[in-house]
């Protein structure tokens, strides 16, 4: 009950914070936000860690609600100084699934829920800014992370409670359109109704992550990040007692967005500990893609290819197997999110449609395969692995359909958006998919109505 009321004072807070901007503008300017979404999911012959009509855990079919509020706002009392606390209350209505029991960490020994998570902080930090010079700035407290297209370091937030969210130092030198940025943190438990303060991270890492443009279309982003588990849960192939993890990666992601024609390209190199195994891994990804802005319908045409090498030998005492940095996988992988950016080989095609200036199709093609068919499938590696290489590699084949209308503002106000999205997913299980988990193909419906507005 005393924590319930905290929440309750900490929620008070923030709302009085927001109320007071119907207060004459001061000296210190105030900026608010609220950030509101609900969307409907059904899942058919899946779950967040399991494949077929009748799984190990949790439900093979299941509709339920999502609920997401954010709201908060930033206060600069001074021209060096900045100041922000922001909520976020995450719930789910209507589902089967056994959270409590199907979200348990066990590393961690508490739940990691991906639906729930009830008043918790959100975007609430200190920020002192332009000292010792105007270029530089730091940001201590809880804050989202997310560079390029958030595949080395993204919130995820298309997950109900959201995937990374940091109680992170971050130390920034800016000079016009470069940047580089020196981090340190860790991401928290999703734990539903506990204070993420009053219990332990997830996981930490952090490093530099550089931004450099080369010219008008052209950005080149290097970086070197520490990804960091100490909760002794890594085995070893070799049968050693479990240790951390600590791996090192270094890459640099090659983008140009603009223009008729374009690219995003993304290479790390990783490095380190798993357990008592070495870690030699790497990952790489590709974009190609065209405009054609003349022809009806405004069609975007590309290509993607997503790489992640797997282990090949699960008995020599070296692991291969990349385990990702700290990104997203929600738009990334199947919208389905079977599939994590680990032993994958992901050939990706992409239609996207303008039939209204307000109304956006997206139309999306993945054939999966496992780089290495003796690792396991990142859906649940442990459970879905053949050693003995017997199962094949081709994972599963699926099709994406997302439709995005945007919708004209309630009021005549400035910084107001709602969007509705509906989308249709469907899953065709390979070779290593029937034999490790089901032959029985996968649906995924949803409908979701946001409603953001800053002031």
């Amino acid at each position: 009950m005393m924590m319930r009321n905290g929440f309750s004072r900490l929620a008070s807070a923030v709302l009085a914070l927001l109320l007071a901007t119907a207060m004459p503008a001061s000296a210190a300017p105030f900026e608010g936000y609220v950030d509101l979404r609900y969307r409907y999911e059904y899942q058919h012959h899946f779950n967040a860690k399991n494949y077929g009509e009748q799984p190990a855990s949790g439900e093979s079919c299941d509709g339920f609600w999502l609920q997401r509020l954010r709201l908060g706002g930033s206060w600069q009392p001074h021209q060096h100084l900045k100041l922000a606390v922001g909520l976020q209350d995450a719930r789910v209505f209507d589902s089967d699934l056994d959270e409590e029991g199907f979200f348990y960490s066990k590393k961690n020994d508490h739940q990691n829920n991906a639906y729930r998570d009830e008043w918790e902080l959100y975007e609430t930090f200190v920020e002192i800014r332009e000292l010792p010079t105007p270029a530089w700035s730091i940001r201590v407290g809880r804050q989202t992370l997310e560079y390029g297209d958030n595949r080395i370091f993204g919130p995820g937030s298309w997950g109900n409670s959201g995937r990374y969210q940091w109680d992170a130092v971050k130390l920034s030198y800016n000079r016009n359109a470069h940047f580089i940025d020196f981090i340190w943190g860790g991401y928290i438990l999703h734990e539903p109704t506990q204070l993420s303060l009053r219990h332990r991270h997830a996981g930490y890492g952090g490093g530099v992550y550089g931004h450099w443009q080369l010219n008008e279309k052209t950005v080149l982003e290097p970086f070197f990040l520490i990804k960091y588990d100490r909760h002794e849960d890594y085995g070893s192939e070799q049968g050693q007692s479990k240790g951390d993890l600590q791996a090192y990666n270094l890459g640099a992601r090659l983008a140009a967005l603009e223009g008729i024609w374009f690219y995003d390209a993304t290479l790390v190199q990783q490095w380190g500990d798993s357990g008592a195994d070495r870690l030699r891994a790497w990952g790489a990804h590709l974009l190609v893609g065209r405009r054609f802005a003349h022809l009806p319908l405004q069609p975007v045409l590309s290509l993607e290819y997503s790489f992640a090498s797997g282990d090949a030998d699960p008995a020599d005492g070296e692991s291969n197997t990349f385990l990702g940095v700290f990104g997203a996988r929600d738009r990334m992988y199947g919208r389905l999110n079977l599939l994590d950016w680990t032993n994958l080989h992901d050939a990706q095609c992409n239609l996207h449609l303008k039939p209204h200036k307000q109304v956006k199709l997206q139309i999306e093609g993945h054939r999966f395969w496992l780089d290495q068919e003796k690792d396991g499938w990142s859906l649940n590696s442990s459970r879905y692995r053949d050693k003995t290489g017997n199962s094949g590699r081709h994972l599963g084949d699926e099709l994406d359909l997302i439709l995005t209308w945007t919708l004209p503002p309630l009021r005549a106000v400035k910084k107001e958006n709602i969007e509705l999205l509906f989308g249709y997913s469907r899953f065709w299980p390979g070779e290593f998919a029937e034999k490790q988990a089901d032959n029985s193909a996968a649906d995924w419906l949803f409908a979701q109505i946001s409603y953001k507005r800053k002031f």
